[in-house]
């Protein structure tokens, strides 16, 4: 049998391979991708995978950065390598404190690993790193119990004044409410030699019972007989308490804090040295 192969059948064969050839290398580039995405890795696998081996090797030599670089490279190489991302958690809450990246595998072990006998233990482990998480966190600063109870005390003085101004705009409204009510007066009886008969006759017939004509409105004003004593009032200083809130619980204003220091001078070296239990004079 001749076979030799002609001069146009080189020709074509070399056609084909040229037409084949760029599909071949893109085969090639993803061949080691494809042999390394095997999918999930048993732990016979973890085993033998060069990454997980070395980051393993590192760990044990105390580099935990270069440990965990390969770990990652190995979870970068397949996704879903469980024994990886769990190394990896423990690395970081451990050794690396860094407790956001330990929640995350951690919780991604449990994904790939659902039945897992160390479930309940993984799950231990994210609380603790939570609480890791949590006693980082910024808190915010303490309130002081002495500026706490002078604004106490300062809400406590706005209240009673609140309540006094309230019941004294009642007490105006009452006021002027009775001063504009128009009362009338008797008429004042008027001296007349005419029969009585006559008067009645020419003032026309008697007004309605009850009614009492006046030739023009009187409005009655009352005064207050008696002046109110001025009342003497003693105070035991609480902490946190100034002259100003003071004089602002009992007089409305701070400015009324003079009065209270000149009552007080005898017992006090300067108007802000009060002393806790102290008594002062309120007048």
């Amino acid at each position: 049998m001749d076979t030799t192969l002609t001069r146009q059948e080189v020709q074509g064969a070399g056609f084909i391979l040229r037409r084949l050839l760029p599909f071949a290398l893109v085969a090639l580039l993803f061949l080691p991708a494809a042999c390394q995405r095997t999918g999930p890795v048993s732990d016979a696998d973890a085993e033998r995978e060069a990454n997980y081996q070395r980051a393993r090797k590192l760990a044990e030599q105390h580099d935990f950065q270069g440990s965990a670089e390969f770990y990652r490279r190995a979870i970068t190489v397949n996704p879903d390598f469980a024994a990886a991302h769990l190394e990896l958690g423990l690395l970081c809450d451990d050794k690396l404190g860094d407790p956001i990246t330990a929640i995350y595998h951690y919780n991604r072990y449990l994904e790939l690993r659902p039945d897992s006998e160390k479930k309940q233990l993984i799950g231990d482990f994210i609380e603790r790193a939570k609480l890791s998480l949590a006693a980082k966190s910024p808190q915010p600063p303490a309130a002081d119990p002495g500026e706490l109870t002078r604004l106490q005390n300062e809400k406590a003085a706005l209240l009673q004044e609140n309540a006094m101004l309230r019941s004294r705009v009642a007490e105006l409204q009452k006021a002027a409410g009775t001063a504009e009510t128009p009362v009338s007066a008797p008429a004042t009886p008027v001296a007349s030699s005419q029969p009585p008969s006559a008067i009645a006759a020419a003032s026309g017939p008697p007004p309605a019972s009850g009614i009492i004509m006046a030739s023009a409105p009187v409005v009655l004003t009352t005064e207050s007989s008696t002046a109110e004593s001025p009342r003497v009032r003693v105070y035991v200083v609480q902490k946190g308490d100034t002259l100003q809130s003071l004089a602002l619980r009992y007089y409305g204003a701070r400015a009324g804090w003079e009065k209270i220091y000149q009552a007080n001078r005898s017992g006090l070296p300067s108007k802000d040295q009060l002393k806790v239990g102290q008594q002062l004079v309120i007048p």
